[in-house]
């Protein structure tokens, strides 16, 4: 049933429609209904509501119960994108051999002994310079202090050792090493080690020709009986030469050195000839330096021939400097 509104004079009050108005009221809404569903379009209050409920759909997020959203699973963190790798063109693919050849081998081992070589010519060198520079600087400061008795000869013949030692590494250095500062090592340190061997031939004549000076050339025993017995000073002096010898052969001095100066001059081939000149006495010398280093198991000077050549050579060169 419909409600009718009063005409006339204003009124809050809504009175009830009667019962004829209220059907023809209805007739006329289903007739407009079936009216326009006929021509295919719908109700305006169909289309309205539609449109309302459109607009509020917008604007209105969906709202999730507390349910649904603790069931829904948490959503996976997108993966990170892995880095496009450029891909570079293949190059030509060669054959590598699994190890040098023999020959490749046998010419780096070659290479590798010739540094080593000269690497160990150079640190001898420098070795020898730098110890023969410190021996004469201390040497020349215990000249200074020496007393004028028999220990002042002692020291100056220690000296002019320390002297000669320096002297030949410089000159070995000297005629090696060009104006542009190159050299070759192996080279300087053959020509000092034969220099060397000339300095040891003459160390050992010098001290033997002092020792047999001393002797009986028939019995080996000392010939001087004084009351200052200057064999004492001799052997001494002997003693500390044949050490620079023994130096410049890299031979360690042994601890009897005396005793063994002493055989060396009893040997049998040392009194084969009368010492009444001098080549016979330089020859007897030569036999007892020979005897004495092979009695320290020396490798070089072990021959009377061997010390007489090489003392000869550094007399000559002496004598022509």
């Amino acid at each position: 049933m419909g409600i009718r509104p009063t005409l006339g004079r204003a009124t809050n009050r809504v009175e009830p429609a009667s019962p004829q108005v209220a059907l023809e009221d209805d007739f006329a809404e289903t007739s407009r209904q079936v009216f326009s569903c006929r021509l295919g379009v719908a109700p305006w209050h169909h289309r309205l509501v539609n449109r309302i409920g459109a607009t509020e759909s917008r604007r209105k997020p969906v709202q999730k119960s507390a349910a649904s959203s603790a069931k829904e699973k948490p959503r996976a963190k997108p993966a990170a994108k892995k880095p496009e790798v450029t891909k570079q063109p293949r190059a030509e693919v060669a054959a590598v051999s699994a190890r040098p050849s023999r020959a490749e081998r046998a010419g780096a081992d070659e290479r590798m002994r010739r540094i080593d070589d000269v690497c160990s010519a150079w640190a001898a060198i420098v070795a020898e310079r730098m110890a023969a520079d410190q021996q004469f600087a201390e040497l020349y400061e215990a000249f200074r202090t020496r007393s004028s008795d028999v220990r002042g000869l002692f020291a100056w013949d220690a000296l002019h050792a320390a002297e000669a030692h320096l002297s030949i590494v410089n000159a070995a250095l000297a005629r090696h090493i060009g104006d542009d500062g190159r050299a070759d090592p192996r080279a300087i340190l053959a020509d000092l080690r034969w220099e060397q061997r000339k300095l040891a031939a003459a160390y050992a004549v010098n001290a033997f020709l002092a020792v047999l000076n001393q002797m009986s050339p028939r019995r080996a025993k000392w010939a001087n009986l004084q009351e200052f017995d200057p064999r004492i000073a001799v052997l001494s002096l002997a003693h500390q030469t044949l050490g620079y010898a023994l130096e410049s052969l890299r031979v360690p001095e042994p601890g009897d050195l005396t005793e063994r100066i002493l055989a060396a001059s009893q040997n049998e081939n040392v009194w084969t000839d009368k010492h009444d000149s001098k080549d016979s006495q330089l020859s007897g010398a030569c036999s007892a330096g020979a005897a004495f280093f092979r009695s320290l198991g020396a490798s070089e000077l072990t021959t009377a021939e061997e010390i007489l050549a090489l003392y000869t050579t550094r007399a000559r060169t002496r004598t022509r400097g």
